[in-house]
């Protein structure tokens, strides 16, 4: 492909005018159970370019993303990719037209190695069912090439791929892309778990895909790396299209205004601490579990403490653990000011102690069910009686809390069909309505919006106004500091700093995770 240029912008594309799209949609609708999730869309992508799908919370920008795919099919309306001679309507169709999309939860196989895991692509149609068994050196230098080309390339092609980081995986497959043949590559949310690091290797590897003509549908909430990457960006609000504009010739502030219109832009800060001198409510000391070591802290009545680190630094080992979700080494925890035994959820649970995972797709809801059977799962005892459950009390709760989180649908919409605003709002709905008193939130706006991101600052806002004690772990500095009172930070496992919100900054906290000096 050449050298790979240092930013897309560096390869500009022609305009739309002097080019064959390399896709059209026509009048694209698409409609669940409850849900318009598409109304009426018409646009085009072209080759060599990189066009962006913005959106709030439940704007239909997966959606699209989906139907472009053939992973579904429009209830009314027609993709057409330029070459193939019938509308995308399946995924067999999207493969023959060169469409290829990367989801934004990773497809690994946790038990094939780092290389296999690269051509699993071979595996469709029963077509070389174990392309790793051809010449070893040859399938190792193509699968080392396709690693270095999404910055892994000090990953060994043997290695077991369960044993990798989240970000890790995300670009494992990304990497799928330099092995396989399309002309329509589809990024969504892939780089939602992914680090700063990572995402130079996605704009190293957008930029060459630019050159070879492919044309590029990036979707994502960040607008960092919308603006680094578009060079137009369409606007969806509502499952219509509100506009495509020049990304040369708009800004952050006009793209947020779009989404979601006169809705407030500035998210506040946390909600005064008025019980300082309480004593703490949940009390950690010397807790060891997965990677972190030697870990304590309190937090009182109304507090909302920060847990921040980069990816490997044991900021989840500790929320899983005080959480029951995984087993402690050593240390005790305290909640209530008596101490208690956490191993397993359930037990956490009766001890007043929730905990929102960070992987709602794997971990925070069945996929199967619909948001009624999802959001009753915590409480079900509550809604039964001689063991058989009320199904009229279970529908009133529901309906109360759809209309109080706000989720998109009704109670017999398929979560998995939501966006994944409202699916993370169906994962922390369903542990509220047990009432804990310590709520323990690992990455609770991963993957997400700045419409539905801004609904759950004010969900945790509120559990601090109940009185409620409140964890919440992310990797984000800025969120973390939007969102606590105070911060701990760590590194390697281990502590290395406790942080004012009010009075910090971005940097402070990026410096203690990295093991700089703290300014």
């Amino acid at each position: 492909m050449g050298t790979v240029p240092p930013s897309p912008a560096d390869a500009p594309a022609p305009g739309p005018a002097a080019r064959e799209p390399a896709f059209v949609a026509r009048g694209v609708t698409k409609t669940y159970p409850g849900v318009q999730a598409l109304r009426g869309v018409d646009l085009e992508g072209y080759p060599g370019e990189v066009l962006a799908i913005c959106g709030a919370n439940g704007a239909g920008k997966s959606t699209f993303a989906r139907l472009l795919a053939g992973q579904e099919a429009p209830s009314a309306g027609e993709i057409q990719v330029t070459g193939h001679g019938r509308p995308i309507r399946d995924p067999a169709d999207a493969e023959r037209a060169g469409v290829l999309l990367m989801h934004q939860e990773p497809l690994v196989i946790d038990h094939f190695t780092v290389g296999e895991n690269v051509w699993l692509h071979k595996l469709r149609g029963g077509r070389d069912v174990r392309p790793w068994s051809r010449s070893r050196a040859t399938t190792d230098g193509e699968t080392r090439n396709a690693l270095a080309h999404v910055g892994l390339g000090s990953v060994p092609p043997d290695q077991p791929a369960g044993g990798l980081a989240p970000g890790q995986r995300q670009m494992l497959a990304l990497s799928r892309a330099v092995v396989t043949e399309h002309r329509i590559l589809i990024l969504d949310e892939t780089t939602a778990s992914t680090t700063e690091a990572y995402f130079e290797s996605v704009r190293d590897m957008v930029a060459e895909e630019k050159r070879a003509g492919t044309a590029v549908v990036f979707v994502s909430h960040r607008m960092q790396e919308v603006f680094s990457l578009a060079d137009r960006i369409a606007v969806f609000r509502n499952g219509s299209l509100v506009d495509v504009l020049d990304a040369k010739t708009t800004d952050e502030d006009e793209i947020t205004t779009l989404m979601i219109g006169n809705a407030v832009k500035a998210l506040r800060h946390p909600p005064e601490l008025e019980r300082a001198d309480e004593e703490p409510l949940l009390r950690v000391r010397d807790l060891a579990s997965g990677s972190a070591s030697g870990i304590s802290f309190d937090v009182r009545r109304g507090e909302i403490l920060g847990i921040y680190g980069l990816v490997g630094s044991g900021r989840s080992s500790v929320a899983r653990a005080i959480t029951g979700q995984q087993p402690m080494r050593e240390g005790a925890v305290t909640a209530g000011g008596r101490p208690v035994r956490l191993n397993s959820p359930g037990a956490a649970l009766r001890h007043g102690l929730a905990y929102v995972t960070e992987d709602r797709r794997k971990e925070g809801f069945v996929r199967d069910f619909t948001n009624e059977e999802n959001l009753s799962l915590v409480t079900l005892p509550r809604l039964a009686r001689a063991g058989i459950i009320s199904r009229r009390r279970e529908r009133t709760r529901t309906r109360d809390l759809i209309t109080k989180f706000q989720v998109k649908g009704g109670a017999d919409t398929m979560t998995s069909t939501l966006s994944g605003g409202n699916q993370q709002k169906v994962c922390i709905a369903k542990w509220l309505e047990a009432d804990p008193d310590i709520v323990v939130l690992d990455e609770p706006t991963k993957g997400i919006d700045i419409g539905a991101r801004a609904n759950i600052y004010e969900i945790v806002y509120d559990l601090a106004r109940q009185g409620k004690s409140v964890v919440v772990v992310s990797s984000e500095a800025e969120e973390i500091l939007l969102l606590s009172h105070r911060v701990l930070v760590m590194r390697d496992g281990a502590a290395t700093g406790e942080f004012d919100a009010a009075e910090s900054t971005t940097e402070d906290l990026i410096r203690a995770a990295l093991g700089g000096e703290v300014r």
